[in-house]
């Protein structure tokens, strides 16, 4: 195909002309010709297509990329590719008139530069011949005229090119007969005044050649304010000489500045740098600017000399390079780089103008018409770079900040390398070998590094000039507590010079809550947290936490569920201010920030518990009012407020632990309990809870150690483990007999119950839950306690294999006290009555308690709860026959245990799997099921679940005829039994109506 933009975009097969669509079809067509066989991003398609992009831009840019695929399919089938960021056209064999001009002409240019002037304007003269009339000519939009005038742009560079020919080769006539239109279309190009009047001169007409500079005066000084430069001044002196004209006719040389420092090797840039020389490519702008952001030594400079290097055919007129200093105390003046740039570009120093706007002029003049690069590395602020935009060509700019008030700029924000191309950098600079024989370290290596390319390539030089040295050790002096920045230094790379490069540059109050976030161990954090360590209005923390946002020493992370803004600190940034707070801040202000902060997460974890509906009360620890930013975010969703600052409230535990701060550890382990519990975090919950019982054990703070006591003992009976209960129970109860608090030894009482449920001693168990129930009853102190010790006894009665027994004591439970309905406690005390009514048959009246209590689980997002009721569902639906339904239920159950990978929901899910295979008849997967189930009880310690599970195999096994089978599990189920001293009733055996049986 022939596709042509130097005119109406047309396309051509064999000299037939091809439907191009129409509208925005036609206009995203010339664009990807315009970039062919390079990146077109979609952002930027989009920018052409809309002003104002509709929100569903994306879609239609991808119909309108189908619609072409679909026109030219038979032509090309694999003309356009798709990419992760934008599109691709590939030329291949088609023919595209630009890209022939761009050829044509550049070959021109390299014959006029070697002399052959002759071949030169054959060359230019062919490459013109190709234009039909304004580019784009049948396209409009504003999009289109920036395209349209650099194209233009190039054409009259072209053209300018011809006619220097046409003058060294004498032919006047031809530059006369051209410059005309030229003039009328360009009437302020210099060049093409001074063509006119060299070639009237040639043809002795002296006069009008000088009547031609004294007009080109007048309209350059009335119009645009501008005198003739040096070249027009220069030939009217010659003219006004008498020179004769053949030694005038090249114009006088202008170098080529090739001003860029060496490329260096990168590692994982390659989208990023394809989206960059992407944009600066092609001619969708007058001239394409790229901002290159992110913190010191993330490699934006590299990036940018990167990709310039690959654009020097792209831009053959030269690439200036300028290092701006912006991170450093004196920036560079632009003024002075604009005279290096002016020098560069061929301007003699007594030309060179003192007033400012008319250097910024004459630079920009000098750029117009060409294709000139222009690297502005490192940049300090909008005021530093604005003089230094030109109007043509192209621009890459690097800093530390966004630089928000530059306009029409694509921004692209330089991450921190992800681990394998880390290690792909660590290993081109220490060696390949070397860092494949120890892959562990050379990842711990780049995860200290924090991705950093700077710190990697300085580790890498450590290295490389250590070979002793093995990564390890190297590994293990970046992980010590203090000094990694000692480490990330060396020669003229330092890590730690780099940062204070941003650092020394803010002001006295972003400084200051720079060091402050230092104290902050999570790895990020909400916009509150700013506020607390500085004791100052929100409004001001914000202001000086966009402050280091906008030099990358804070990250921005958006915003989270509940509403907050996040941030974090990269971790070298982190180690930076905790080198630096003891020096530059009093320990009496650096504490009194980590407990504002402490402060907030308590009050903050207290407010969200209390919403829960499940607290356990005011752990009695005094705290600041909480933070107005963070309540709002509490409001929006306690749960998922829980959620999100999870990983920060762990720290927070840890950290007032090490800070001698024992209550507000205990405080917060406390209020952090129903949730962890709730989400099964088993793991957190048991840490947060032992750190705090081991500082508060040694305050002598008993009442709050009882509290703590009863958390632990929640956690142990969630992870099943059933033998440390008894214990923690005892302890409990000690410390709440010493202090005579009637409310905890109920509690204690209760856990010892529970404890002894676990082990199978049931006449214990009953003991210590009777006694729980009448100290609630006969204390009024404790009657907030009685539904939930009933609830505990009916359970334990129910365990027992006496539901008839348990069941008016768990209806008294339900009836004890006037709880939410969105409560885990209401939740449990429904789904233990349902397991009463379905042992004694009222299996109706057992789905609707199941069922209520199911709508409060996953209303709470109680996921655990979830999965025990939906696993109790399946038993009431295989004991009514409706074992499709009893399917569906247990794959929910088995999927939410599975998850969350509690050993004994697991095996009562298994146990129910069993069940159902048995009612139908499937006694092979009944049996698998049920080994499964008894192999975690037994695993666990739950002898009386065990022995239930050994007795269905027994059932299971006579059933399927396998007698010898049967009798070695009613063996094992009746030593239990008989040990634990129970009778048959515990073990809960349903009677089940069987739907097939074999044959």
């Amino acid at each position: 195909m022939e596709f042509g933009l130097l005119g109406p975009v047309e396309v051509r097969e064999q000299g037939r002309a091809l439907p191009s669509g129409s509208g925005r079809a036609r206009l995203v067509l010339a664009a990807l010709l315009i970039d062919a066989d390079r990146l077109s991003p979609a952002d930027l398609l989009i920018a052409r297509l809309w002003q104002d992009p509709p929100a569903s831009a994306k879609a239609q840019l991808h119909n309108l990329v189908s619609g072409l695929r679909r026109r030219f399919r038979a032509e090309d089938p694999a003309l356009i590719e798709t990419r992760s960021t934008g599109y691709t056209l590939r030329l291949g064999a088609h023919r595209l008139d630009l890209a022939e001009f761009r050829g044509l002409a550049g070959q021109g240019r390299a014959a006029a530069g070697a002399g052959d002037h002759t071949a030169a304007a054959a060359l230019l003269d062919r490459a013109l011949a190709l234009w039909r009339g304004p580019a784009l000519a049948d396209l409009d939009g504003p999009s289109v005229t920036e395209v349209r005038e650099a194209l233009h742009r190039e054409r009259l560079a072209a053209a300018e090119l011809k006619l220097d020919a046409a003058l060294a080769l004498g032919d006047h006539d031809t530059v006369l007969r051209e410059v005309g239109p030229l003039l009328t279309a360009h009437p302020y190009a210099e060049r093409l005044y001074r063509h006119q009047m060299l070639a009237l001169a040639g043809v002795g007409r002296r006069a009008e050649a000088l009547a031609v500079y004294r007009r080109a005066y007048r309209r350059l000084v009335d119009d645009i304010g501008v005198e003739p430069g040096p070249l027009l001044r220069g030939t009217e002196r010659f003219i006004l000489r008498g020179r004769p004209v053949g030694q005038a006719t090249a114009p006088p040389a202008r170098p080529v500045p090739r001003q860029l420092p060496p490329a260096v090797e990168l590692s994982g840039r390659g989208p990023l740098l394809d989206e960059v020389v992407g944009r600066l490519e092609g001619t969708g702008t007058a001239a394409p600017v790229v901002l290159l952001v992110g913190p010191g030594g993330v490699g934006k400079s590299a990036l940018a000399v990167a990709a310039a290097h690959r654009l020097g055919p792209v831009y053959p007129d030269g690439q200036l390079y300028a290092d701006l200093r912006g991170s450093h105390d004196t920036p560079a003046d632009p003024l002075r780089v604009l005279e290096r740039f002016l020098r560069a570009l061929g301007v003699p120093g007594s030309d060179l103008p003192t007033d400012p706007e008319e250097r910024i002029t004459l630079y920009r003049s000098h750029i117009a018409g060409g294709r000139t690069l222009v690297v502005l590395d490192d940049a300090a602020d909008e005021a530093q770079v604005r003089p230094l935009l030109p109007g043509a060509g192209g621009v890459v700019v690097t800093s530390r900040r966004h630089l928000a008030a530059l306009l029409n700029v694509a921004r692209s924000v330089v991450p921190a390398l992800p681990p394998g191309d880390a290690v792909r950098l660590l290993a081109t600079g220490a060696g390949a070998a070397r860092v494949a024989a120890d892959p562990v370290a050379a990842r711990e290596i780049v995860r200290l590094c924090g991705g950093l390319p700077l710190a990697v390539c300085i580790v890498a030089a450590r290295l490389a000039v250590r070979p002793d040295a093995t990564l390890d050790e190297l590994r293990r002096r970046l992980a010590a507590q203090r000094g990694r920045l000692d480490e990330l230094a060396v020669g003229d790379l330092d890590v730690r010079a780099s940062i204070a490069l941003s650092y020394d540059a803010l002001p006295a109050g972003a400084r200051r809550l720079l060091l402050r976030l230092g104290l902050v161990a999570a790895g990020d954090w909400p916009a509150w947290v700013a506020q607390a360590l500085l004791d100052a209005p929100a409004p001001l923390a914000r202001t000086l936490l966009d402050r280091l946002a906008e030099v990358h020493l804070v990250e921005p992370l958006g915003r989270d569920t509940v509403g907050q803004d996040r941030y974090r600190l990269h971790e070298l940034v982190a180690e930076f201010a905790r080198e630096r707070h003891p020096a530059d801040e009093a320990p009496a202000a650096r504490d009194g920030a980590l407990h504002r902060l402490l402060d907030g997460w308590l009050a903050l974890a207290g407010a969200a518990d209390e919403l829960l509906g499940d607290a356990t009360g005011d752990p009695g620890v005094s705290v600041a009012p909480a933070p107005q930013d963070g309540v709002r975010a509490v409001r929006a969703g306690a749960l998922d407020w829980f959620e999100t600052e999870r990983a920060g409230l762990v720290t927070a535990v840890e950290q007032a632990g090490h800070a001698g701060l024992p209550d507000v550890a205990g405080a917060l382990a406390l209020r952090m309990s129903a949730f962890l519990g709730n989400r099964c975090y088993a793991d957190d919950w048991e840490h947060t809870l032992h750190t705090a019982i081991s500082g508060v054990r040694s305050t002598g703070s008993d009442r709050l150690l009882a509290r703590l006591l009863d958390g632990l003992f929640k956690a142990h009976l969630q992870r099943d483990e059933h033998a440390r209960l008894p214990a923690v129970a005892a302890e409990q109860l000690a410390v709440a007999g010493a202090l005579g608090d009637v409310p905890l030894q109920v509690l204690a009482l209760r856990n010892a119950g529970l404890a002894a449920m676990r082990l199978g001693r049931f006449a214990e168990a009953f003991d210590r839950l009777e006694r729980a129930v009448a100290t609630a009853r006969s204390q009024p102190v404790a009657a907030g306690l009685l539904g939930d010790s009933l609830d505990s006894l009916g359970f334990a009665r129910w365990d027992a294999g006496d539901a008839a027994t348990a069941l008016p004591v768990l209806e008294e439970a339900l009836a004890a006290d006037e709880l939410p309905d969105r409560s885990l406690r209401t939740a449990l005390r429904r789904y233990h009555y349902g397991l009463a009514l379905t042992s004694l048959g009222r299996f109706d009246d057992a789905e609707r308690a199941l069922t209520a209590a199911l709508r409060t689980s996953v209303a709470v997002g109680d996921d655990l709860g979830t999965a025990y009721v939906q696993q109790a569902l399946t038993d009431v639906a295989v004991r009514q026959g409706r074992l499709g339904e009893a399917a569906r239920l247990l794959d929910l159950a088995l999927a939410g245990h599975q998850k969350l990978d509690r050993p004994d929901g697991l095996a009562e899910t298994l146990r129910a799997a069993g069940d159902l295979a048995a009612a139908e008849g499937r006694w092979a997967d009944a049996v698998t099921a049920l080994r499964h189930a008894v192999d975690i009880w037994q695993r666990i310690g739950a002898a009386v679940p065990a022995a239930r599970g050994l007795a269905r195999l027994e059932r299971v096994s006579t059933s399927s005829g396998d007698g010898a089978a049967a009798a070695g599990y009613r063996r094992q189920w009746r030593a239990v039994l008989a040990e634990l001293q129970l009778d048959e009733a515990a073990l809960q055996l349903p009677a089940v109506e069987r739907s097939a049986v074999p044959t």
